[in-house]
């Protein structure tokens, strides 16, 4: 009897584990979530910055605008880009094949019956059940000429309530457009 007990409370921490592995990997795919969330628009371009007595620089300049749905209930997206000590609904790497930094980035939220929650410095998108949110992200990053960039999306954070202490998170990458800089 003893054993069959402890076979049980093992076989109950492995499923556990399972579900939890699952929900990573559902949340990388973008499925099984509370959101639903859609590229709306995806734009790069390069641009020289002539400057006199000095060498050029080299910029992209980055527009995303992604829909986001609320699913199941009423949703709280942080209205900030990963920096610092701050909250961040959107967490972002550059990738490419040189050296680069971000200059500017911000993020703005806008839809019909989504407002906007402050909670001390933090500022949230509250989006209700059934309602889309369109997110647009703007960014400029500083880079070599030659080479590819891109800013990829790795993580939006939401909330069912702004008094969560813990995140949900919708983990599908979404890529901006690779630019050369040339």
């Amino acid at each position: 009897m003893v054993n069959k007990k402890k076979t049980l409370t093992q076989l109950q921490a492995e499923l556990r584990k399972l579900q939890v592995a699952l929900a990573e990997v559902q949340g990388r795919e973008g499925k099984g979530g509370a959101i639903e969330v859609r590229v709306k628009k995806n734009q790069g371009r390069f641009e020289r910055i002539k400057k006199k007595g000095a060498e050029d620089k080299a910029v992209g300049k980055y527009y995303l605008e992604i829909a986001v749905t609320a699913l199941q209930r009423e949703v709280f997206v942080p209205i900030s880009i990963a920096s610092g000590k701050k909250v961040a609904g959107v967490m972002y790497l550059i990738e490419g094949t040189g050296e680069g930094s971000l200059a500017t980035a911000s993020v703005k939220a806008r839809g019909e019956g989504v407002s906007h929650v402050t909670v001390g410095t933090l500022v949230y998108a509250k989006i209700p059940k059934g309602v889309t949110a369109l997110f647009q992200l703007q960014a400029t990053i500083r880079g070599r000429f030659g080479k590819h960039y891109r800013l990829v999306i790795v993580r939006l954070n939401y909330k069912f309530n702004v008094s969560d202490a813990r995140y949900q998170q919708y983990l599908k990458e979404i890529p901006t457009e690779k630019v050369l800089f040339s």
